[in-house]
């Protein structure tokens, strides 16, 4: 009822929202790209900083270029064509040793084993997103689809896929529970089922949206990579985005047109974002100040897969973005044609190809009567794909001249033909232009008439047809102009620098280039990440590492945690007071807002029978997991088996450990839990088994009943409380951190060098700790800068500096000290506003921290007597090196 009601809600929200942008300089255009005017009057301070392209360092044939062995979780949301480079780019990253795990949409689970890499089911109905796209292309839904409630359908849908793309960081299994046959035994798909996963590194698209709370909450590494650009830019705008500027100078147009569709972005789903944030991760929410433009902000790799000779990366693009060309992905040669689509592409001259992919069209008749009749304009012979579009259907005879097509390579095909019409996904234009094939773009999509220009620019095909205007004379003409000596001079031309370049492995040395090889790996064994951090003496620990050294009782399991590899700050850190103080104002009225919403729901929550079910592995230790590793090694008495002899007799490491009642289970374990739990009709009674015993054991069912009754209103009536204490002190917790964060920062807008980091808090101990340093370090700093700032002054700029110092050293008297007090409120307060935070979500640390033990144990016993001594010789070493 909670959701119902909030999807209801943002639904009219929505609805206005689209009313009010539709009555300024935005507006919606047909093929679904936003118009933005901008006021020729108005100024723009915001420059970017101006950067040479860096270009991909290329690498020796042969070379490693990677030290690391990990393990790499692909989120990919979209259609064929964007699931088709990150297939290719698996594949590459699968050659250097990586296990890659494939996140998408159940669709396309075939293709993606039979390419030799993992799948795991995000969720979402590709047909479904497809046909939703094509009649909402661009941000803003149409008012029919609003009032049909199609949007509340398509939002459930990227709830799920938001849940989809965080289990797939750490859940063992395909996220599908499908019955496997023999013939995926041949793909290896059983093996990785069964193996457990935890991603070291996330690579995602933009349209996933819940990337960066992911590698938030897990504290690995992201990379975003597309096929579109998604980073701001003077050279050209966002595909989204159809600029008039007027007399505005284009470049700041353009750079400016990313922040206004991200800020669309973030109105359509910023509260499902936040809601998955605070509900699944226990992550503090974004607000709309700070979220649009956070991945750019926190300078997250971005790596783009398209080809720099028809598109070169930006002058103000910075190191952190790479271009590195299209990412093809070839079916092999040994394709054999169905004999009549041979013979008619043996009749005549090459035919044209026309085809749209796995889009979903809502009308396939009439675009199949478009397509034939444009053909027959232009008097050529063309190939149709029917595609997941169903053209062709509805059609009693299909004319002499043309000839409908299933499934077949592009590689091969596209060799057989004189030009390419898809619907401008960059896979076929990729695939269509390294054969110098001009191409005929028919955007769907409000994005796609992007590449149309940037073909057309380049020479290499017409100007776009957008499908909402495609006519069989628009057709006709655009491909007669693709036909022209002209135009395949010009795609001939872009085909040769394409194939010179190694697109695929381009992209795997950019991924590599963005990750710290020294940050990632284990103190001990260097070919191995690191996943394990000892507390005190700061030692990063691999999974083999941490079970041999726990073993051997080296270290203690209370000694180490789960190791970060990287952090992302997506806290907010005012400039000053006066931003800090209009910051927790508007994050304020919108958590008021959402309370007064969730409120009802909230309340009726407590009472027994609201919710079917309850979460009782929130009652179990978190940390089960680390405090029994020993226990659970202990209870192994076969020494043959850790010197790697093996006995079947007896259990493995990772089946004692899974031995443990307190695992939190899988979703797979617990469908075998249900059924191993006797029912009612099975449990039996004996015939002699007397009225007073039967009458005993109804007493007591009932009984037991009424304790879980009462056990799990107490359950909720806690986290309503804690719901409670949230909203209640979200407020001077915001106001006094704010505050000490924006008179922190303040002595940077007059350039005071000597400000430091502001500390980091994830619970109350850190929390109490940031206030003592910040207190401090502001007294400190304060008093000390009354001399520092004046001598630094002096000695860079003379008297003028000294003046400056002067005025430095008294701001920091003023401020800084002030900025220590406020933190003893604002910074505890934070600790445990997270700490409830974290309670309240469903928090799967224990079942990442078991998985990462079995991975442990399940190394040791695979490893050689000889390698396990090593890892213990160079423990001994590291440790008389720090003593």
């Amino acid at each position: 009822m909670e959701d119902q009601h909030q999807e209801q809600s943002a639904s009219r929200h929505l609805l206005n929202f689209r009313e009010q942008a539709l009555g300024t300089g935005v507006r919606a255009m047909d093929d679904g790209r936003l118009d933005i005017e901008f006021d020729e009057h108005r100024p723009w301070s915001h420059q970017p900083i101006v950067e040479k392209p860096r270009p991909v360092a290329p690498v020796p044939e042969g070379e490693e270029t990677f030290p690391l062995r990990l393990n790499v979780v692909v989120q990919v949301v979209g259609s064929r064509g964007d699931i088709q480079p990150f297939i290719a780019m698996g594949k590459e990253l699968k050659k250097h040793g990586h296990r890659v795990r494939l996140a998408t949409h159940l669709a396309f689970r075939k293709d993606v084993n039979e390419a030799g890499l993992e799948f795991f089911n995000i969720g979402g109905n590709h047909e479904e997103l497809m046909a939703f796209m094509v009649q909402n292309p661009g941000l803003i839904p149409g008012i029919h689809t609003i009032r049909t409630g199609k949007v509340q359908q398509r939002r459930r849908e990227m709830k799920d896929i938001f849940s989809g793309c965080w289990r797939s960081c750490f859940e063992t299994g395909d996220g599908t529970d499908l019955h496997y046959t023999s013939e995926t035994q041949s793909t290896g798909a059983i093996d990785y089922v069964m193996k457990p996963f935890v991603a070291d590194v996330i690579i995602a698209n933009p349209p996933c949206f819940a990337h960066l709370s992911c590698a938030e909450k897990m504290g690995v590494p992201l990379n975003i990579m597309f096929t579109m650009p998604w980073s701001p830019t003077q050279a050209f705008p966002h595909p989204l985005a159809n600029i008039r500027s007027g007399s505005t100078r284009p470049s700041a147009a353009n750079f400016a047109s990313y922040g206004i569709v991200e800020v669309m972005m973030w109105e359509g789903l910023g509260d499902l974002i936040n809601r998955f944030r605070r509900r699944e991760l226990g992550l503090n929410p974004l607000d709309a100040v700070r979220a649009p433009s956070i991945v750019h902000r926190l300078r997250v790799p971005y790596t783009y897969l398209w080809s720099p000779a028809l598109l070169p990366k930006p002058h103000d693009w910075s190191e952190n973005i790479d271009v590195c060309g299209f990412q093809t992905l070839s079916s092999g040669s040994d394709y054999q044609p169905p004999a009549d689509l041979e013979d008619f592409i043996k009749a005549g001259d090459p035919p044209i190809y026309i085809g749209f992919g796995s889009i979903v069209v809502d009308d396939p008749e009439r675009l199949t009567k478009i397509l034939f009749e444009a053909v027959y304009q232009t008097g050529q012979r063309a190939l149709i794909s029917k595609g997941w579009g169903k053209i062709g259907s509805g059609v009693d005879k299909v004319p002499d001249n043309i000839f409908l097509i299933g499934n077949c390579p592009h590689d091969w095909l596209f060799r057989h033909v004189s030009c390419v019409v898809h619907h401008g996904g960059a896979g076929t234009t990729a695939a269509g232009l390294l054969l110098s094939r001009p191409t005929v773009i028919v955007p769907f999509f409000g994005d796609q008439p992007f590449w149309g220009h940037i073909v057309a620019q380049a020479g290499a095909g017409p100007m776009p047809v957008p499908y909402k205007r495609l006519t069989p004379d628009r057709l006709a003409t655009a491909i007669m102009q693709a036909l022209e000596p002209q135009t395949r001079e010009h795609a001939e031309e872009v085909g040769q620098n394409m194939r010179l370049e190694t697109g695929v492995q381009n992209a795997v040395r950019s991924f590599h280039g963005h990750l710290d090889a020294d940050n990632l790996r284990c103190s001990v064994c260097s070919d191995r990440p690191a996943v394990w951090w000892i507390r005190h003496s700061h030692i990063k620990l691999s999974a083999f590492a941490a079970s041999i050294l726990l073993h051997t009782g080296h270290i203690q399991s209370r000694d180490i945690i789960l190791y970060r590899a990287q952090e992302y700050d997506t806290n907010r850190e005012p400039r000053g007071p006066l931003s800090a103080i209009a910051e927790v104002l508007y994050g304020v009225a919108t958590d008021l807002i959402v309370t007064t919403v969730r409120m009802p729901s909230a309340i009726a929550s407590i009472f027994p029978g609201s919710h079917q079910g309850l979460v009782r592995d929130e009652y179990k230790g978190r940390e089960w997991a680390m405090e029994h590793f020993a226990e659970c090694l202990s209870t192994h008495q076969n020494t043959e088996l850790y010197h790697g002899t093996g006995d079947n007799e007896h259990p493995t490491w990772s089946h004692a450990l899974n031995q443990g009642n307190a695992v939190a289970p899988t979703h797979s374990t617990k469908r075998q839990v249900q059924e191993e739990v006797p029912s009612e009709s099975s449990a039996g009674i004996h015939a002699e088994t007397d009225m007073e015993q039967v009458e005993q054991e109804r007493r007591d069912k009932d009984r037991s009943k009424r304790k879980q009754t009462l056990r799990e209103t107490k359950y909720r009536a806690t986290r309503f409380a804690k719901h409670i204490l949230v909203y209640t002190i979200v407020l001077p917790t915001d106001l006094t951190l704010s505050i000490s964060k924006g008179l922190h920062n303040l002595p940077k807008l007059y350039h005071d060098r000597t400000v430091e980091n502001i500390p980091k808090v994830i619970g109350i101990k850190s929390g109490f700790r940031a206030a003592k340093k910040e207190l401090v370090q502001g007294f400190y700093q304060g008093a000390t800068g009354l001399i520092k700032q004046p001598v630094q002054g002096f000695e860079v700029e003379g008297g003028k500096g000294l003046l400056k110092g002067i005025g430095k050293g008294i701001g920091g008297v003023l401020f800084k000290p002030v900025a220590g007090i406020c933190g003893l409120v604002g910074f505890p307060l934070d600790g445990f506003h997270k700490k409830l935070r974290r309670s309240l979500a469903k928090s799967k640390s224990k079942e990442i921290i078991r998985l990462r033990i079995t991975q442990g144990i399940e190394e040791m016993c695979a490893a050689s007597p000889e390698e396990r001594r090593e890892v213990i010789r160079i423990w001994h070493q590291l440790c008389e090196n720090r003593s």
